[in-house]
C-alpha cells in the first residue's frame, strides 16, 4: 500500500511540474538562491542584523507573496547578562520545512534514540553546546525551551502559528502540535503565548516519549526602557528499553523466519522511564540614558530622534530542574546463579537492594547588573562597551546512598564580565566578550571569546569573512565530580578543562559557495567512557573540522551539499566520524501565483566509527568501543508545499532500507531508527 501510494505521490508531483496546462511556472531568480532555505519573514538589512556567524549565511531570498504582511513584524533574542537585543529572524520557513521536523533535521549527522523527542546529540563536535550545570538536559537540548532560544517579538498584527505533524498508525503514533499567539498592546507592549506538545508512542517497543511545554512571553520597549520578560513550564517523559537485544530483526529479517512488526523486537527492558522537568522565570529590565536628537531643519518640524548614550540593566533568572529514573522491571531472574531483579542484571554495581529510583533536584538563582556605553551615540563611537557583574546561588539535592536519605549541596558563583562589540558599518564587525569568576565555586573560571567579520563587494554581490576564537578555562560542573545512585557512584575531583579553538569562514554568494574551518585544542576533556563511568582525559586532544556547503541551481533544479570532515586525535575520548554528508536535491517552482512547490529527496550519511552509546541509567551517552556503525544512508522523499498564509508537506522517512540491503538503520548501537513510514505536517500563518 505504501509503495502504491509512494508511485502516486511522485507520478502527480511529475505531472504537476511538467504537464499542468492551466499552470504557469515562475522560474526561481538564481540570484535569490542562497545556502539558508528562503525565509516567510522579510530578510533583515545589514544595519539591524546583530553580529552572529550564523548571519553570514542568512540571505533570505524574496518573501513569499501572500505574506508580505508579515514585514510588519520583527523578532530578536536578547543577552540574558547584558540585555542586549539580537535581530533574528522568525523560525517559519517557506523550503525544507519537512526537515526541521526529524531530529535528524538538527545536524549534518545526528545520533538518536529514533523517536522525536527522545535524547540526541550531534555527531558533529562544533556543533555541541558548552555544557550546563544540570548536566541531565544535555540530551533534550534540541527540544527545550530556553532564554537563548527564545524569540521576542513586535508586531503590528496580531500573529498566529499553528503547527501540526504526525506518523505512524494508532499503536505507533508520533505527533506533534505547536502553537504560537501573540499581540502588540499600543506601539511598546507585546504579549506572547507559546505551546509545544510532542507524543511519540514509538515504533519500537518500550519506547514512549511525551514532552509538555508552556511558554508566556513578553517585552515593553520604549526609548528610555525595555523590559522583557519569559517563563517556562516543561516536562519530559521518556520510556527507556535499554536498546534491541538482537540486531539481526534489523540487518537481516529473514533470518527471523516469522512475521514481526518493529514493536515485536526484543528490548532489553520495560516499564523503565526517564522524567525530566523544567521551570524557567526571568525579568530583565534595561534604561537608557540619552538626549532628544532635535531637528534643526526648518522643514523638519516636531520631535526628534531618542539618541542613547548609555544604559544600566538588571536581569533576574529562577531555575528549577528535576531529573528521576525509575523502573518496575523488578520481577526476579536467575543470572549465574544469583537471584536478582530483572533490570539489575544490566549493570555490574547495585548500590542499594530496593527496584530503582533515583532523582535530583537542581535550582539556580541568578541575579545580573550591567552598565552599558551605546555604540554609534555620535559619529566617532565606533564601538559599544558593555560591563556586567552576576551572583548565582545554587542547590543541589539527591540521594546519600550512606543512609538512602536526600541531602543538599549548596554552592555560588560570582562572575564578572565585559563586552566589547562593533555592530553597525559594513566594512568590519567584530565582538569580544570576556568573564572570569571571581568568588565561589567558579574562581580562576574564565572565557574571552572574540568573533570579527568584514565584507566585500565582487559583481555587486556582498562576499563575507569572518573569523572566532576562544580561551577556556572551565570548572567541571558539580555533577561531573559528584553523583549518586543506584547503578552508578562517583566522588572526583577533576581539574580545570582548558579550550582553545581557531576558525573561520568565507562566504562566496556568488556560487553559493561556505567554506569553514576550525581548530580546537582540549586539556582535562571530560567523558563518559567504555565502562560508563566518568572519567579525564588529561593529556592534550586536538578537533580538526572543515566544512563545505555547496549549492547548485539550474532552472527548477537544485542540488544543496553540506560535506564535513572531521578529526580527532583521541576517539577514545572523543569519537567522531571522518566524514559526514546532508545532500538534498529537489525541485522548486511556483505554479500560478498562489502555490509554490518544493519536491525532493535527500539523505543524511557518516563514515562507520565506534558512535556512542546511550545508557538510560545516567541520561547520557558514552563512548562505547564494541561496535562501528555508519556508512548507511538515512533518506527521505519527500513533497512540501506553500499555499497563501499555509505550508504542508508529504514526506516517506527511511527509503534507503527498501533498496539497501542488509539494513543497517542504526543511529547508535542497539538502536535503529524507524523504519520505513509515512509522515505529514502542516503549518498556517494567521494574521487578523
Amino acid at each position: 500500500m505504501k509503495e502504491k501510494l509512494f508511485i502516486s505521490l511522485f507520478t502527480w508531483a511529475i505531472y504537476i511540474v511538467f504537464a499542468f496546462p492551466q499552470a504557469r511556472i515562475i522560474m526561481p531568480d538564481s540570484s535569490q538562491i542562497s545556502t539558508n532555505p528562503d525565509s516567510l519573514f522579510r530578510p533583515q538589512t545589514e544595519g539591524e542584523q546583530s553580529l552572529q556567524l550564523n548571519h553570514l549565511i542568512h540571505d533570505h531570498g524574496a518573501e513569499a507573496d501572500s505574506l508580505k504582511e508579515l514585514a510588519q513584524m520583527t523578532t530578536w533574542t536578547i543577552s540574558q547578562r547584558t540585555g542586549e537585543r539580537f535581530t533574528t529572524t522568525p523560525d517559519t520557513l517557506l523550503y525544507n520545512y519537512q526537515h526541521t521536523t526529524l531530529p535528524d533535521g538538527q545536524s549534518v549527522a545526528m545520533g538518536f534514540l529514533a523517536p522525536l523527542g527522545s535524547p540526541a546529540f550531534s555527531k558533529i563536535f562544533f556543533d555541541r553546546s558548552e555544557l550546563d550545570h544540570f548536566i541531565f538536559n544535555e540530551p533534550y537540548s534540541y527540544y527545550l525551551k530556553t532564554l537563548e532560544n527564545q524569540r521576542f517579538i513586535n508586531t503590528r498584527i496580531p500573529y498566529t502559528r499553528l503547527d501540526y505533524q504526525r506518523s505512524g498508525n494508532k499503536q505507533m503514533r508520533e505527533e506533534r502540535f505547536g502553537a504560537l499567539l501573540t499581540s502588540n498592546f499600543g506601539e511598546s507592549l507585546n504579549v506572547g503565548i507559546d505551546v509545544d506538545l510532542l507524543s511519540s508512542k514509538g515504533f519500537y517497543s518500550s519506547q514512549a516519549v511525551k514532552h509538555n511545554n508552556f511558554s508566556l512571553f513578553g517585552n515593553y520597549i520604549s526609548d528610555r526602557l525595555e523590559g522583557h520578560a519569559f517563563m517556562n513550564i516543561g516536562k519530559i517523559s521518556n520510556f527507556e528499553n535499554g536498546g534491541i537485544t538482537d540486531e539481526t530483526f534489523i540487518t537481516d529479517p529473514e533470518a527471523i523466519q516469522q512475521s514481526f512488526t518493529s514493536r515485536d523486537i526484543p528490548v532489553k527492558f520495560t516499564d523503565t522511564w526517564n522524567t525530566v522537568r523544567n521551570n524557567r522565570f526571568f525579568l530583565s529590565g534595561r534604561y537608557n540614558l540619552g538626549y532628544i536628537d532635535t531637528p534643526t531643519d526648518s522643514l523638519h518640524q516636531g520631535r526628534g530622534d531618542f539618541i542613547p548614550i548609555a544604559s544600566i540593566g538588571f536581569s533576574s533568572q529562577y531555575t528549577q530542574q528535576y531529573r528521576r529514573f525509575l523502573s518496575h522491571d523488578t520481577a526476579f531472574v536467575n543470572v549465574n546463579g544469583l537471584q536478582m531483579q530483572r533490570i539489575d542484571q544490566f549493570y555490574p554495581n547495585s548500590f542499594y537492594s530496593t527496584a530503582v529510583d533515583d532523582s535530583i533536584k537542581y535550582s539556580s538563582f541568578k541575579n545580573t547588573v550591567s552598565l552599558s556605553l551605546r555604540e554609534g551615540f555620535k559619529d566617532w563611537v565606533k564601538f559599544g562597551l558593555t560591563g556586567f557583574l552576576e551572583y548565582d546561588l545554587r542547590d543541589y539535592t539527591m540521594r546519600d546512598l550512606e543512609d538512602l536519605t536526600f541531602k543538599t549541596h549548596k554552592e555560588s558563583a560570582v562572575t564578572l564580565g565585559g563586552v566589547l562589540s562593533k555592530q553597525q558599518g559594513e566594512n568590519l564587525l567584530f565582538n569580544v566578550h570576556a568573564d572570569i569568576g571571581v568568588l565561589g565555586v567558579n574562581l580562576g573560571e574564565f572565557r574571552a571569546i572574540g568573533n570579527i567579520e568584514t565584507g566585500f563587494d565582487i559583481a555587486g554581490r556582498r562576499t563575507s569573512l569572518s573569523a572566532e576564537a576562544y580561551i577556556k578555562n572551565l570548572r567541571p560542573k558539580y555533577l561531573q565530580n559528584n553523583y549518586q545512585s543506584k547503578y552508578f557512584n562517583w566522588n572526583n575531583d577533576f581539574g580545570d578543562i582548558r579550550r582553545v579553538y581557531l576558525g573561520g569562514k568565507l562566504l562566496i554568494p556568488f556560487t553559493n559557495t561556505l567554506i569553514s574551518a576550525g581548530v580546537e585544542n582540549l586539556q582535562n576533556y571530560i567523558y563518559i567512557g567504555a565502562d560508563r563511568n566518568i572519567a579525564q582525559e588529561s593529556d592534550n586532544i586536538q578537533v580538526l573540522t572543515a566544512r563545505v556547503e555547496q549549492n547548485i541551481s539550474l532552472g527548477v533544479f537544485h542540488w544543496d551539499n553540506q560535506v564535513v570532515y572531521q578529526k580527532s586525535s583521541n576517539q577514545m575520548a572523543i569519537p567522531l566520524p571522518e566524514l559526514s554528508v546532508y545532500s538534498n536535491m529537489y525541485l522548486k517552482a511556483k505554479i500560478v501565483n498562489e502555490l509554490t512547490m518544493q519536491f525532493g529527496v535527500d539523505a543524511h550519511y557518516h563514515t562507520k566509527y565506534f558512535v556512542q552509546g546511550y545508557e538510560p541509567a545516567l541520561l547520557q551517552f558514552y563512548n562505547q568501543r564494541e561496535r562501528e556503525m555508519g556508512d548507511y544512508p538515512i533518506s527521505t522523499v519527500y513533497l512540501n508545499m506553500h499555499l497563501k498564509q499555509t505550508r504542508f508537506f508529504i514526506m516517506f522517512y527511511n527509503v534507503a532500507s527498501k533498496v539497501i540491503k542488509p539494513q543497517e538503520y542504526f543511529s547508535i548501537p542497539g538502536y535503529p531508527v524507524n523504519p520505513f513510514g509515512l509522515k505529514l505536517g502542516l503549518s498556517i500563518n494567521l494574521l487578523n
